[in-house]
Formats: structure tokens, C-alpha cells, sequence
């Protein structure tokens, strides 16, 4: 499939959308506070907005680039097993 920057950022968007809705925390190590998770849970957040706003903006490099921050503290924090996570689509793998 031959997809547009727009596109890709589109599905990167709606995919971590997806994963935020449906994670869960682990038993957090001592180290790492519930204000912690918050807090890295809260720019996640903030770069997906900022992803949609570029996108909009017709900005798709920056678009995909703010999504690709989003995803990458995901899925840190998952190999850190902080959070439980799951990839929803099918089709991500190809994106």
C-alpha cells in the first residue's frame, strides 16, 4: 500500500489513541511514583494533540514526528514493564 505522509500520520494518530485507552499500570517499582506515570502519561498526551494539530495544519513531518515521540514513550515505558500494552491494529505492523 502507497500511502501520503498524512495518511501514515493519520493511522500512527488513531493507533496511539487506541493503545492510550486500553493500557493499564503495573505494580510500579519503588522507584518510580503513580506522579511519575502521570506526568510522562500527560506529554504523551500532549504530543498526540500536537500530532492531530499538525496534521490539520497540513504539517505532516512535524505531524509524524510528534506522533513518533508519543510512541516511543509507550512503548518505553512498556519495556520497562510500567505499563501493559497492546498494538490494536492489524495493519500497524505495515505502516
Amino acid at each position: 500500500m502507497n500511502e501520503d505522509a498524512g495518511e501514515r500520520a493519520e493511522k500512527y494518530i488513531q493507533n496511539v489513541e487506541r493503545a492510550l485507552e486500553n493500557l493499564t499500570s503495573t505494580n510500579l517499582p519503588t522507584s518510580i511514583t503513580r506522579r511519575d506515570l502521570t506526568s510522562v502519561l500527560d506529554t504523551v498526551k500532549r504530543y498526540v494533540s500536537d500530532a492531530r494539530f499538525y496534521l490539520q495544519e497540513g504539517k505532516t513531518t512535524t505531524s509524524l514526528a510528534s506522533i513518533s515521540y508519543a510512541e516511543g514513550l509507550l512503548d518505553a515505558m512498556k519495556f520497562l514493564k510500567i505499563i501493559n500494552l497492546s498494538w490494536q491494529s492489524k495493519d500497524y505492523a505495515q505502516i
